[in-house]
Protein backbone atom coordinates (compact mmCIF):
# COMPACT_ATOMS: atom_id res chain seq x y z
CA UNK A 1 0.00 0.00 0.00
CA UNK A 2 1.10 3.37 -0.88
CA UNK A 3 2.16 5.92 2.09
CA UNK A 4 -0.51 8.62 0.76
CA UNK A 5 -2.86 5.66 0.64
CA UNK A 6 -2.39 4.81 4.64
CA UNK A 7 -2.71 8.82 4.99
CA UNK A 8 -6.31 8.73 3.72
CA UNK A 9 -7.12 5.53 5.65
CA UNK A 10 -6.51 7.36 8.82
CA UNK A 11 -3.34 5.81 9.45
CA UNK A 12 -1.46 8.80 10.69
CA UNK A 13 0.52 11.71 10.13
CA UNK A 14 3.84 11.74 11.85
CA UNK A 15 4.93 14.70 14.36
CA UNK A 16 7.58 14.94 16.83
CA UNK A 17 10.04 11.97 16.70
CA UNK A 18 8.60 10.45 13.78
CA UNK A 19 9.28 13.33 11.80
CA UNK A 20 12.80 12.87 13.38
CA UNK A 21 13.01 9.79 11.17
CA UNK A 22 12.01 11.24 8.45
CA UNK A 23 13.64 13.88 7.99
CA UNK A 24 17.07 12.32 9.28
CA UNK A 25 17.49 10.50 6.00
CA UNK A 26 20.71 11.61 3.85
CA UNK A 27 18.70 12.01 1.01
CA UNK A 28 16.84 14.75 2.02
CA UNK A 29 19.05 17.64 2.41
CA UNK A 30 19.56 20.76 4.33
CA UNK A 31 18.19 22.88 1.12
CA UNK A 32 15.33 20.20 1.01
CA UNK A 33 14.33 21.09 4.94
CA UNK A 34 14.89 24.87 3.54
CA UNK A 35 12.07 24.54 0.61
CA UNK A 36 9.78 22.39 2.92
CA UNK A 37 9.67 25.03 5.96
CA UNK A 38 9.61 27.97 3.84
CA UNK A 39 6.61 26.64 2.13
CA UNK A 40 4.96 26.62 5.98
CA UNK A 41 5.76 30.42 5.93
CA UNK A 42 8.98 29.97 7.92
CA UNK A 43 12.24 31.32 7.62
CA UNK A 44 15.02 30.73 9.63
CA UNK A 45 18.78 32.12 9.60
CA UNK A 46 20.65 28.67 9.55
CA UNK A 47 19.31 25.96 7.81
CA UNK A 48 21.64 23.32 9.08
CA UNK A 49 19.99 20.28 10.07
CA UNK A 50 20.60 20.53 13.50
CA UNK A 51 18.47 23.95 13.53
CA UNK A 52 15.53 22.55 10.81
CA UNK A 53 14.54 19.15 12.37
CA UNK A 54 13.83 20.43 15.76
CA UNK A 55 11.68 23.26 14.25
CA UNK A 56 10.15 21.11 12.56
CA UNK A 57 9.48 18.44 15.35
CA UNK A 58 7.59 20.95 16.95
CA UNK A 59 5.30 21.39 13.92
CA UNK A 60 1.89 18.95 12.61
CA UNK A 61 1.70 18.57 8.99
CA UNK A 62 -1.10 18.17 6.72
CA UNK A 63 -1.03 15.07 4.39
CA UNK A 64 0.40 17.26 1.12
CA UNK A 65 3.89 18.37 3.23
CA UNK A 66 3.97 14.63 4.35
CA UNK A 67 3.85 13.31 1.30
CA UNK A 68 6.22 15.99 -0.09
CA UNK A 69 9.09 15.07 2.07
CA UNK A 70 8.30 11.23 1.15
CA UNK A 71 8.29 12.17 -2.72
CA UNK A 72 11.79 14.13 -1.92
CA UNK A 73 13.36 11.22 -0.54
CA UNK A 74 11.46 8.43 -3.31
CA UNK A 75 12.81 10.43 -5.84
CA UNK A 76 16.75 10.78 -4.73
CA UNK A 77 16.80 6.90 -3.76
CA UNK A 78 15.02 5.61 -6.75
CA UNK A 79 17.50 6.33 -9.88
CA UNK A 80 16.54 4.26 -13.28
CA UNK A 81 19.81 2.46 -13.81
CA UNK A 82 20.28 0.77 -17.12
CA UNK A 83 22.00 -2.36 -18.63
CA UNK A 84 21.55 -3.90 -22.20
CA UNK A 85 21.44 -7.66 -23.15
CA UNK A 86 21.63 -9.05 -26.76
CA UNK A 87 20.86 -11.70 -27.73
CA UNK A 88 20.94 -14.02 -31.51
CA UNK A 89 17.42 -13.97 -32.94
CA UNK A 90 16.58 -16.93 -35.08
CA UNK A 91 13.00 -16.26 -35.88
CA UNK A 92 10.68 -13.61 -37.62
CA UNK A 93 7.83 -14.21 -35.37
CA UNK A 94 5.96 -11.06 -33.85
CA UNK A 95 7.55 -9.96 -30.56
CA UNK A 96 4.33 -10.44 -28.38
CA UNK A 97 3.81 -13.53 -29.46
CA UNK A 98 7.26 -14.78 -28.84
CA UNK A 99 6.49 -14.45 -25.22
CA UNK A 100 4.74 -17.62 -23.36
CA UNK A 101 1.04 -18.02 -23.10
CA UNK A 102 0.79 -18.49 -19.62
CA UNK A 103 3.40 -15.50 -18.62
CA UNK A 104 2.72 -14.63 -14.79
CA UNK A 105 5.32 -12.79 -13.02
CA UNK A 106 3.69 -13.38 -9.35
CA UNK A 107 3.90 -17.49 -10.42
CA UNK A 108 7.66 -16.61 -11.26
CA UNK A 109 8.40 -14.91 -8.20
CA UNK A 110 6.92 -17.82 -5.40
CA UNK A 111 8.31 -20.71 -7.64
CA UNK A 112 12.04 -18.96 -7.69
CA UNK A 113 12.39 -19.07 -4.16
CA UNK A 114 11.79 -22.02 -1.16
CA UNK A 115 10.93 -18.90 1.26
CA UNK A 116 8.83 -16.09 1.14
CA UNK A 117 10.44 -13.30 -0.73
CA UNK A 118 11.15 -9.64 1.03
CA UNK A 119 8.71 -8.01 -1.60
CA UNK A 120 5.83 -9.19 -3.89
CA UNK A 121 4.82 -7.79 -7.15
CA UNK A 122 2.26 -4.92 -7.69
CA UNK A 123 -0.42 -6.11 -10.03
CA UNK A 124 -0.32 -8.73 -13.10
CA UNK A 125 2.19 -6.62 -15.62
CA UNK A 126 2.08 -7.98 -18.88
CA UNK A 127 4.50 -7.23 -21.75
CA UNK A 128 2.75 -4.64 -24.28
CA UNK A 129 4.17 -3.52 -27.56
CA UNK A 130 5.71 0.31 -27.96
CA UNK A 131 3.83 2.58 -30.13
CA UNK A 132 2.54 -0.81 -31.84
CA UNK A 133 5.65 -1.72 -33.29
CA UNK A 134 5.67 -5.26 -33.47
CA UNK A 135 9.19 -5.39 -33.03
CA UNK A 136 9.44 -3.77 -30.05
CA UNK A 137 7.96 -5.00 -26.86
CA UNK A 138 8.18 -3.98 -23.18
CA UNK A 139 7.23 -5.31 -19.50
CA UNK A 140 7.10 -2.57 -16.59
CA UNK A 141 6.59 -3.68 -13.10
CA UNK A 142 6.55 -2.78 -9.89
CA UNK A 143 6.94 -4.29 -6.59
CA UNK A 144 6.43 -3.48 -2.89
CA UNK A 145 9.39 -4.63 -0.24
CA UNK A 146 9.33 -5.02 3.16
CA UNK A 147 12.10 -4.53 5.52
CA UNK A 148 11.17 -4.22 9.25
CA UNK A 149 14.81 -3.54 10.74
CA UNK A 150 13.97 -0.17 9.26
CA UNK A 151 12.59 2.80 10.63
CA UNK A 152 8.69 3.49 10.21
CA UNK A 153 8.66 5.46 7.29
CA UNK A 154 10.85 2.43 5.16
CA UNK A 155 9.19 -0.71 6.10
CA UNK A 156 7.12 -0.81 3.23
CA UNK A 157 8.82 0.85 -0.14
CA UNK A 158 7.65 0.79 -3.56
CA UNK A 159 10.44 -0.21 -6.71
CA UNK A 160 10.05 0.01 -10.29
CA UNK A 161 11.88 -1.90 -13.28
CA UNK A 162 11.14 -2.92 -17.04
CA UNK A 163 12.35 -5.09 -19.64
CA UNK A 164 12.52 -3.75 -23.21
CA UNK A 165 12.98 -6.41 -25.94
CA UNK A 166 13.67 -4.76 -29.38
CA UNK A 167 14.17 -6.69 -32.75
CA UNK A 168 16.75 -5.12 -35.05
CA UNK A 169 18.38 -6.64 -38.26
CA UNK A 170 22.16 -5.20 -37.83
CA UNK A 171 23.35 -8.03 -40.13
CA UNK A 172 22.85 -11.52 -38.10
CA UNK A 173 19.32 -10.53 -36.63
CA UNK A 174 19.57 -9.31 -32.77
CA UNK A 175 16.96 -9.07 -29.33
CA UNK A 176 18.74 -6.13 -27.80
CA UNK A 177 17.38 -6.38 -24.47
CA UNK A 178 17.55 -3.19 -22.01
CA UNK A 179 17.29 -4.21 -18.29
CA UNK A 180 16.24 -0.91 -16.17
CA UNK A 181 15.59 -1.50 -12.06
CA UNK A 182 16.05 0.75 -8.86
CA UNK A 183 16.58 -1.15 -6.55
CA UNK A 184 18.85 -4.53 -5.58
CA UNK A 185 15.33 -6.58 -5.70
CA UNK A 186 14.27 -5.05 -9.29
CA UNK A 187 17.63 -5.86 -10.59
CA UNK A 188 17.23 -9.62 -9.39
CA UNK A 189 13.38 -9.99 -10.31
CA UNK A 190 14.41 -8.54 -13.97
CA UNK A 191 17.21 -11.80 -14.03
CA UNK A 192 14.46 -14.33 -12.77
CA UNK A 193 12.50 -13.10 -16.22
CA UNK A 194 15.00 -12.94 -18.45
CA UNK A 195 16.37 -16.69 -17.34
CA UNK A 196 12.29 -17.74 -17.90
CA UNK A 197 12.49 -16.11 -21.12
CA UNK A 198 15.94 -17.91 -22.32
CA UNK A 199 14.73 -20.80 -21.50
CA UNK A 200 11.18 -20.70 -23.21
CA UNK A 201 12.89 -19.26 -26.18
CA UNK A 202 15.51 -21.80 -26.97
CA UNK A 203 12.18 -24.21 -25.90
CA UNK A 204 10.65 -22.63 -28.96
CA UNK A 205 14.02 -22.72 -31.20
CA UNK A 206 13.61 -19.13 -31.59
CA UNK A 207 17.51 -19.07 -30.23
CA UNK A 208 19.67 -21.93 -30.32
CA UNK A 209 21.10 -24.10 -27.05
CA UNK A 210 24.47 -22.63 -26.87
CA UNK A 211 23.09 -19.12 -26.98
CA UNK A 212 23.12 -16.63 -24.24
CA UNK A 213 22.61 -12.91 -23.35
CA UNK A 214 25.74 -11.06 -24.29
CA UNK A 215 25.85 -8.44 -21.22
CA UNK A 216 29.03 -5.31 -21.68
CA UNK A 217 31.11 -6.81 -18.98
CA UNK A 218 34.00 -4.73 -17.40
CA UNK A 219 36.29 -7.63 -19.06
CA UNK A 220 35.43 -7.40 -22.48
CA UNK A 221 37.90 -4.22 -22.83
CA UNK A 222 41.67 -3.34 -22.30
CA UNK A 223 42.31 -0.92 -19.86
CA UNK A 224 42.39 1.18 -23.08
CA UNK A 225 39.69 0.23 -25.42
CA UNK A 226 37.28 0.92 -22.19
CA UNK A 227 38.60 4.19 -21.39
CA UNK A 228 37.37 5.00 -25.38
CA UNK A 229 34.33 3.41 -24.60
CA UNK A 230 33.81 5.76 -21.25
CA UNK A 231 34.79 8.86 -23.02
CA UNK A 232 33.04 7.65 -26.47
CA UNK A 233 30.23 9.54 -24.62
CA UNK A 234 31.94 12.61 -24.05
CA UNK A 235 30.49 13.80 -27.46
CA UNK A 236 27.63 15.21 -28.86
CA UNK A 237 25.13 12.57 -29.81
CA UNK A 238 21.10 12.67 -30.20
CA UNK A 239 19.30 15.46 -28.30
CA UNK A 240 22.80 15.78 -26.11
CA UNK A 241 25.28 18.08 -25.85
CA UNK A 242 28.20 17.39 -23.64
CA UNK A 243 29.44 19.62 -21.23
CA UNK A 244 31.98 18.54 -18.99
CA UNK A 245 33.37 15.41 -17.17
CA UNK A 246 33.02 16.06 -13.26
CA UNK A 247 33.98 12.76 -11.57
CA UNK A 248 36.06 9.56 -12.30
CA UNK A 249 37.50 6.68 -10.57
CA UNK A 250 40.34 5.29 -11.40
CA UNK A 251 42.91 2.70 -10.29
CA UNK A 252 46.32 1.52 -11.34
CA UNK A 253 46.56 -1.82 -13.38
CA UNK A 254 47.52 -5.12 -10.83
CA UNK A 255 49.67 -6.24 -13.57
CA UNK A 256 51.15 -3.27 -15.39
CA UNK A 257 52.94 -0.29 -13.75
CA UNK A 258 51.62 2.85 -13.43
CA UNK A 259 53.89 5.82 -15.18
CA UNK A 260 56.72 7.21 -13.28
CA UNK A 261 54.47 10.71 -13.37
CA UNK A 262 51.79 8.98 -11.26
CA UNK A 263 53.72 5.92 -9.14
CA UNK A 264 54.39 7.59 -6.16
CA UNK A 265 50.60 9.48 -6.20
CA UNK A 266 49.15 6.00 -7.14
CA UNK A 267 51.04 4.06 -4.14
CA UNK A 268 48.78 1.97 -2.02
CA UNK A 269 45.44 3.19 -3.69
CA UNK A 270 43.15 0.82 -4.87
CA UNK A 271 40.88 2.95 -6.15
CA UNK A 272 40.70 7.03 -6.20
CA UNK A 273 37.55 8.93 -7.22
CA UNK A 274 38.69 12.47 -8.55
CA UNK A 275 35.71 15.16 -8.54
CA UNK A 276 36.81 18.64 -10.56
CA UNK A 277 35.30 20.59 -13.23
CA UNK A 278 36.41 19.95 -17.09
CA UNK A 279 38.24 16.64 -16.06
CA UNK A 280 38.56 15.54 -19.19
CA UNK A 281 41.62 18.09 -19.52
CA UNK A 282 43.09 16.55 -16.81
CA UNK A 283 46.79 14.91 -17.29
CA UNK A 284 45.44 11.13 -16.85
CA UNK A 285 42.90 11.36 -19.77
CA UNK A 286 44.62 14.16 -21.58
CA UNK A 287 48.13 11.88 -22.04
CA UNK A 288 46.72 8.35 -24.16
CA UNK A 289 50.08 6.70 -23.64
CA UNK A 290 49.06 5.95 -19.97
CA UNK A 291 45.65 4.75 -20.67
CA UNK A 292 47.16 1.05 -20.79
CA UNK A 293 48.41 1.10 -17.23
CA UNK A 294 45.45 2.31 -15.56
CA UNK A 295 42.14 1.53 -14.62
CA UNK A 296 38.69 3.88 -15.17
CA UNK A 297 35.94 2.05 -13.91
CA UNK A 298 33.10 5.34 -13.86
CA UNK A 299 32.68 8.24 -15.11
CA UNK A 300 30.03 11.40 -14.25
CA UNK A 301 29.44 13.74 -17.47
CA UNK A 302 27.17 16.59 -17.53
CA UNK A 303 24.76 17.18 -21.21
CA UNK A 304 23.13 19.77 -22.21
CA UNK A 305 19.79 18.72 -23.83
CA UNK A 306 17.69 19.61 -25.84
CA UNK A 307 13.92 17.93 -26.20
CA UNK A 308 10.28 18.50 -27.23
CA UNK A 309 9.67 18.80 -23.40
CA UNK A 310 12.32 22.11 -23.24
CA UNK A 311 15.92 22.39 -22.63
CA UNK A 312 18.54 21.83 -19.70
CA UNK A 313 21.09 20.19 -18.22
CA UNK A 314 21.45 16.62 -16.71
CA UNK A 315 24.26 14.81 -15.09
CA UNK A 316 24.93 11.15 -15.85
CA UNK A 317 27.24 8.42 -13.96
CA UNK A 318 28.40 5.68 -16.17
CA UNK A 319 30.09 2.44 -14.31
CA UNK A 320 31.08 -0.51 -14.24
CA UNK A 321 29.89 -0.43 -10.02
CA UNK A 322 30.47 -4.23 -9.43
CA UNK A 323 34.29 -3.74 -10.55
CA UNK A 324 34.40 -0.12 -8.65
CA UNK A 325 33.25 -2.23 -5.41
CA UNK A 326 33.99 -5.69 -4.87
CA UNK A 327 36.71 -6.15 -7.80
CA UNK A 328 34.40 -7.81 -9.81
CA UNK A 329 36.18 -8.36 -13.52
CA UNK A 330 32.86 -9.81 -14.89
CA UNK A 331 31.44 -6.63 -13.06
CA UNK A 332 28.45 -5.39 -15.87
CA UNK A 333 28.28 -1.77 -17.41
CA UNK A 334 25.29 0.00 -16.31
CA UNK A 335 24.16 3.55 -16.05
CA UNK A 336 21.78 6.26 -14.69
CA UNK A 337 20.61 9.90 -14.51
CA UNK A 338 21.66 11.54 -11.18
CA UNK A 339 19.70 14.69 -12.20
CA UNK A 340 17.51 17.18 -14.39
CA UNK A 341 17.38 20.56 -14.61
CA UNK A 342 15.50 22.09 -17.08
CA UNK A 343 16.26 25.63 -17.56
CA UNK A 344 13.78 28.42 -16.19
CA UNK A 345 11.51 28.76 -19.33
CA UNK A 346 10.62 25.20 -19.00
CA UNK A 347 10.92 24.47 -15.26
CA UNK A 348 6.51 24.62 -14.45
CA UNK A 349 6.15 22.99 -18.47
CA UNK A 350 8.79 20.03 -18.86
CA UNK A 351 7.70 16.53 -17.78
CA UNK A 352 11.32 15.05 -16.22
CA UNK A 353 10.29 11.69 -16.73
CA UNK A 354 9.82 12.00 -20.64
CA UNK A 355 13.15 14.12 -20.80
CA UNK A 356 14.85 11.34 -18.79
CA UNK A 357 13.17 8.25 -20.75
CA UNK A 358 14.52 10.24 -23.84
CA UNK A 359 17.95 10.81 -22.52
CA UNK A 360 18.11 7.32 -21.82
CA UNK A 361 17.10 5.70 -25.11
CA UNK A 362 19.88 8.39 -26.21
CA UNK A 363 22.88 7.04 -24.19
CA UNK A 364 21.51 3.84 -24.27
CA UNK A 365 21.52 3.97 -28.18
CA UNK A 366 25.08 5.22 -28.75
CA UNK A 367 26.83 3.32 -25.99
CA UNK A 368 25.34 0.06 -27.85
CA UNK A 369 27.49 1.77 -31.04
CA UNK A 370 30.34 2.15 -28.88
CA UNK A 371 30.62 -1.13 -27.32
CA UNK A 372 30.64 -2.90 -30.68
CA UNK A 373 33.82 -0.33 -31.62
CA UNK A 374 35.83 -1.36 -28.54
CA UNK A 375 34.63 -4.66 -27.48
CA UNK A 376 37.92 -7.43 -27.28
Amino acid sequence: MKKEEQIRKGSFLPYGDNIRVLLSHAQLTSSNHKVLLNKKGIFLGDYDKNVTIPTYMKLLLDPSEFQEMVEMQSFKEDKEKYRTLKLPWNTDVDLLKSIPENFNINKLVNESTSYKPTYKVIGSPKFKRIDGNPNKIELEFKIERENNTKGWDERKTQHSGSLTLEKTEKGDIQLITTKTHTAKETDELGEKILKALKGHFKEKKFISKEDDFERILFNHFTNKNRINFLFGLTSSFGPLEFEKLTDLSVSPDEVEKPPAEFREFLNGINNLKIHGTELQTHILIAKSEFHDKLVFSSVTLRYRFRTSEGDGFCTVELAFSDYEDRQKKDAEFQFYIQSVVPDKAFRQSANKQKIRKIVNIAIDEEKRYLYELYKN
